[in-house]
């Protein structure tokens, strides 16, 4: 733990210009997101439906989705193993480590074999947003994405690409056809499923449906294509004819079920959600498993194919040899205790092992972390991080790899300091939210602060009605800038370090959120609904970026508006030089089927990557690509060693 000490506090983030790094050297910033991903996952290999599994993967990070190469050599699986998920091969004859197939910063997932086993159909994020592609099949060498075909070239999401038997088709789900509908933190998307040739011609959509259809498979003779459809809020397996008719349930309600995969003798397998929930002071906990099962075509004969002791997903069924593979739960996450937020962040260490990685732009290079917590405030110059867990819910500060941990304060279940946000610089400072998040304008909440250490607690804002909160300090202390709803609208406030003086920056009817304060306290970026795009059932609009230069008297001045992209762009921070900032951003949609993320790791907002922008000119370097939601990301300078002690750290 102590060789993590620097595993960086967090993240370096890029190199800043030379005049602003004339005290930090050649050392790299950290940048470091709130990452609600889940722990552990390995592969796992049945020889025969309900045998014993043998684990084909050991790493302490997330494999999963894994397709089988016709004649039952090959498996290629997706792999979380730095800043995204590639696609690694496993030869299961000879053995050996996984090699990577494609080399790309984007990220590739979902892969299948055509019958012949000479190409891979997958999904990727390479254009901006989940695409079907296909690409020869290579174990042997690692291709660049430049190698791939993009079928689908369309705006929405496509997903879980199948080959039909012969190999002249490939279906998939799409969510192309209804946009995101739903409140802020909880946006829903409806998918549907197409088929194409297996050049991308001849789109025919097969599924309409006022929910989720997913993950469609082909029988062996190419007449079926199985699929799950959520209805009500359950999913169950269906089945339907090639061409989309003749659509109907196969497997029974009360059994959520998600993954079909055809076996032999006319049976579908797939993984289904058993057991029940545990009540916790803020919320339900899954406490059952995810199993594997079987059933007829006909809806007889349900049996299991897997034991209960951990997690199973997303089987996949090899009919010359019967034999299964799937990903589930493995023993770095079954050694762990939840995570202090497991009902959403699931289990696992602080900082995700392996994942961080270096972002570079411009003449700047950032090493970027994911944290698995709500909170995240990383000291400006220091290897600790404050950030919140379960039940309390407590303010704890450790080392950025989660060890020593020092509690701060715990706060009652209805008070929560989830997304406090601000260290000062000079790191003398932490101001935090005391209250209801979420609520109308006149829900009580405050703003507070208080000494690193714990002590030395303030109500910045004792005697104001509504509520008050996000706040952010600048550099010195000397001012802090926050939402209030005390105006009767949500609108972002500026204050004196003391809570004095306070100012309306924004006044404006509709909501202003998620304000930060540049380092030398002369501008604000805030998220704001006000000119987003409409969504068609609530009449909301999404949230942009705003920057607010600010009059020498701290009263507004000129305001920018800095984004205009499908989506939300939101949770917005200053580099530690003012000149860029770092935000999390829907506009590349989601990677993945909605009810496979959040079925299995429930997510609040289905959308969310990580992305910097620069000031002068808008433009916009995307750090993360992955299926998971990404948020709060926080920007500050290097680890600087006590005086007189190096400032080389043991890797």
């Amino acid at each position: 733990m102590k060789q993590l000490l620097v595993w960086m506090c967090l993240l370096p983030a890029p190199a800043l210009h030379a005049q602003t790094t004339t005290d930090r050297g050649s050392a790299p910033d950290r940048i470091s997101y709130v990452s609600f991903r889940p722990g552990n996952w390995d592969l796992y290999y049945f020889e025969k439906p309900g045998s014993s599994p043998r684990r084909l993967t050991n790493h302490p990070d997330l494999d999963y989705d894994a397709a089988m190469s016709p004649d039952g050599r090959w498996v290629v699986y997706c792999a979380e193993r730095h800043s995204n998920p590639d696609l690694y091969v496993l030869d299961l004859k000879k053995g050996g480590e996984p090699r990577k197939l494609i080399e790309s910063p984007a990220m590739e997932d979902q892969p299948q074999f055509s019958p012949d086993g000479k190409t891979l159909v997958f999904v990727s994020s390479h254009s901006g947003n989940a695409e079907v592609y296909t690409i020869p099949f290579r174990p042997g060498t690692t291709q660049s994405m430049d190698k791939a075909t993009n079928l689908t070239n369309h705006p929405g999401g496509d997903f879980r690409p199948s080959f039909s038997s012969d190999g002249r088709y490939i279906a998939f789900s799409t969510d192309r056809d209804t946009p995101p509908t739903g409140w802020a933190a909880g946006r829903q998307r409806v998918g549907e499923i197409y088929r194409m040739n297996r050049d991308g011609s001849n789109l025919s959509r097969l599924t309409t449906a006022p929910d989720w259809d997913g993950s469609p498979v082909w029988s062996a003779d190419g007449k079926t294509i199985y699929y799950y459809a959520r209805r009500e809020g359950e999913q169950r397996i269906w089945a339907m004819n090639a061409d989309g008719s003749n659509q109907r349930a196969i497997s029974p309600k009360g059994l959520p079920a998600l993954s079909p995969a055809p076996m032999n003798n006319g049976r579908v397998l797939f993984t289904v959600k058993k057991g029940g929930r545990e009540t916790q002071n803020r919320g339900d906990r899954f406490t059952g498993s995810w199993q594997l099962m079987s059933i007829r075509e006909d809806g007889s004969d349900l049996r299991a194919e897997s034991d209960t002791l951990q997690h199973y997903w997303s089987p996949v069924f090899h009919p010359g040899t019967g034999a299964i593979i799937c990903h589930g739960t493995g023993p770095a996450q079954n050694e762990l205790p939840p995570s202090p937020a497991a009902i959403v962040v699931g289990s696992g260490p602080l900082l995700v092992p392996g994942s961080e990685f270096p972002a570079r732009f411009d003449q700047r290079t950032a090493t970027v972390y994911p944290l698995r917590t709500f909170t995240n405030i990383i000291h400006p110059f220091r290897n600790e991080v404050i950030h919140s867990v379960m039940p309390g819910p407590t303010l704890i500060k450790t080392d950025v790899a989660g060890d020593p941990t020092d509690t701060l304060l715990t706060i009652e279940p209805e008070q929560s300091p989830w997304f406090s946000a601000g260290w000062s610089a000079n790191g003398e400072w932490v101001v935090y939210m005391k209250g209801r998040m979420f609520g109308g304008p006149e829900t009580e909440a405050d703003v507070w602060k208080m000494r690193p250490d714990g002590t030395g607690t303030v109500n910045l804002t004792p005697n104001s009605p509504g509520n008050d909160g996000f706040p952010g300090i600048s550099a010195d202390g000397s001012r802090v800038v926050f939402r209030s709803g005390r105006s009767g609208n949500y609108d972002v406030f500026l204050m004196n370090g003391d809570g004095s003086r306070p100012i309306n920056l924004t006044n404006h009817p509709d909501k202003d959120a998620f304000p930060a304060i540049a380092p030398d306290g002369q501008s604000v970026v805030f998220s704001s609904n006000r000119e987003g795009d409409r969504d068609p059932v609530t009449g909301e609009r999404t949230y942009e970026l705003y920057h607010l230069h600010l009059n020498p008297d701290g009263m507004p001045g000129t305001l920018k508006r800095l984004t205009d992209s499908p989506g939300q762009d939101a949770h917005s921070q200053f580099s530690p030089d003012g000149q860029w900032i770092v935000f999390a951003s829907e506009r590349g949609g989601i990677n993945d089927e909605e009810p496979l993320v959040q079925d299995i790791l429930f997510s609040p907002q289905m959308y969310g990557e990580i992305c910097a922008m620069r000031l002068s000119d808008g433009k916009v370097i995307r750090l993360t690509h992955n299926k998971w939601e990404d948020g709060f990301p926080c920007w500050v300078g290097p680890v600087q060693p006590p005086a007189g002690q190096s400032t080389l750290v043991e890797k």
